[in-house]
């Protein structure tokens, strides 16, 4: 016989159904973003060529990892601690916190955007040695306060569990804009400055959505007058920094370091490949909008039953979504990469490979740095990815001059899935929770069969054979997926009982 449902726990609200239904607008968003994002891909390929698009890439790499450190790890800052001022009802610490991250990171980032200008002939001269670059980094680096601004605004919209409003900049605006201003300008002419200038255009125009959807949040509060815990909060940040530099040593390192060591058009076409594999990163990142306020909110109440629940079944949610993608890339990979970007890229399809094996990896993992961060034990995250990092940057250096594209691969995906086993050990030693995903051996076994059976399509130059695979493919995993609830469409639906 069941037990009876307390009162504490029907008045408790159903954490799972709250995460599945943001997990899937922020999908949603992260689909049209997708979208957006590779028609962008496609039309810089098609009109700038492998070498061109190097240049923009390298260019967006410099931004990418100026904002990481200009952000001062404000925006998981946040996401960690607006939750818990609104479940206070602590609307003075809410509001002065907002404004102390705002204007913190506003100036933070107009000083790093004009230190960056300041060495911008170094870096693309020096580092890159391209010349092109040098037209390029005076005008991508007006995106850097715009970009900052824009993602703390989103951390504060996710604090607040609203991964709609946090999204629509980033996944909406910018992209769309970007396509159509570069596609206006390329009337006037072809260069990757008409990219850079539809790059910092789209960012502009993001943050000012972000903006209106801010003051929607401080109008309520405007009567109240701020305070803010800086020692705490900066205690956080300092320490989320470093974890979001670290990451960049194994994440943004090994383009760098194909800029240093080879030509422009090798990084376009690794880029384009690493553009492909966020993908496979994508419902991760839909999850991330949302999960991580949840996680704060529960463990502040110590409810550690509650807490497994919530990590077990978004991991097993991720592990579901992202693996059709990865056997879209693993199959069809060679063709997206010929007959979308052009024939040059298709030299780029054994980096797919290899980095989207590593994102297998990552999923079903889970989110490994949330719970570390959301759970007060970032300073841990920040050490396993410093360490890993430096590992990272050592073995793209050796690797890369002689293997190239291939070796840059290798280092990255080796260390991304090294940080993941580690993260797995310590999450299961300290919280007791595993986080990697249920059923995980049937996805381990399932993709090592399709890949047997492509090998042998490819080996006996069958082509049909791949189209064929894929679709029984997407067609087995789907049906067990759906069978077995591991996508929460019955959450979604509201008809899942809350004492299951």
């Amino acid at each position: 016989m069941a037990e009876p449902i307390s009162e504490t726990e029907k008045s408790r609200p159903d954490n799972l159904a709250q995460g599945a239904r943001g997990g899937a607008i922020a999908f949603i968003l992260k689909i049209s973003s997708t979208v957006l994002g590779f028609l962008n891909q496609v039309i810089l390929a098609r009109i700038l060529g492998a070498g061109g698009l190097g240049e923009v890439i390298l260019a967006i790499t410099v931004v990418r990892i100026s904002i990481q450190i200009a952000k001062f790890g404000m925006e998981e800052t946040m996401t960690k601690f607006i939750p818990l001022y609104i479940d206070r009802k602590d609307d003075a610490k809410l509001k002065g916190t907002i404004l102390f991250a705002i204007k913190f990171c506003l100036l933070f980032s107009v000083i790093f955007m004009l230190f960056v200008l300041m060495f911008s002939k170094f870096i693309a001269l020096n580092i890159f040695h391209s010349e092109g670059l040098l037209k390029l980094m005076p005008v991508v680096i007006i995106a850097i306060p715009a970009w900052v601004i824009r993602d703390i605004i989103g951390g504060i919209l996710r604090g607040h569990k609203d991964a709609f409003r946090a999204l629509i900049p980033e996944s909406l605006i910018a992209p769309f804009f970007k396509i159509v201003v570069f596609l206006l300008l390329t009337l006037k002419g072809i260069a990757p400055f008409y990219a850079i200038i539809a790059f910092v255009t789209g960012e502009i125009l993001s943050v000012i959505v972000s903006f209106s959807y801010l003051q929607k949040i401080l109008r309520p509060l405007k009567a109240v007058r701020g305070q803010c815990d800086k020692k705490k909060i900066m205690e956080v940040a300092y320490t989320i920094i470093f974890t979001g530099m670290s990451v960049l040593l194994y994440t943004q390192a090994d383009v760098w370091i194909l800029g240093m060591f080879k030509p422009t058009e090798i990084v376009g076409i690794y880029g384009i490949a690493t553009k492909l594999v966020l993908l496979v990163y994508f419902p991760m990142m839909a999850f991330a909008a949302v999960i991580p306020s949840l996680i704060s909110s529960i463990h502040a109440s110590g409810d550690l039953t509650e807490l497994k629940k919530v990590v077990s079944e978004s991991t097993r949610w991720i592990m579901s979504m992202a693996m059709p993608i990865i056997l879209i890339l693993l199959i069809e990979g060679k063709y997206i990469l010929k007959y979308f970007y052009g024939p040059e890229f298709e030299a780029g399809y054994t980096v797919l490979v290899i980095l989207t094996l590593g994102q297998m990896i990552k999923a079903g993992a889970g989110l490994i740095g949330v719970i570390l961060q959301m759970t007060g034990e970032h300073k841990v995250y920040m050490k396993v990815n410093i360490v890993l990092g430096i590992l990272n940057i050592i073995l793209n250096i050796l690797l890369v001059p002689r293997y190239g594209m291939t070796g840059a691969a290798a280092a990255t995906s080796f260390c991304l899935v090294m940080v993941d086993l580690i993260c797995i050990y310590i999450i299961h030693k300290r919280l007791s929770i595993l986080t990697l995903a249920k059923g995980i051996k049937f996805d381990i076994v399932f993709i090592t069969v399709i890949t047997a059976v492509y090998f042998l399509f490819s080996y006996f130059e069958i082509q049909i054979g791949h189209h064929l695979l894929l679709l029984v493919a997407l067609t087995v995993y789907l049906w067990k997926s759906m069978s077995n609830n591991d996508i929460p469409w019955k959450l979604l639906m509201g008809s899942i009982n809350k004492g299951r």
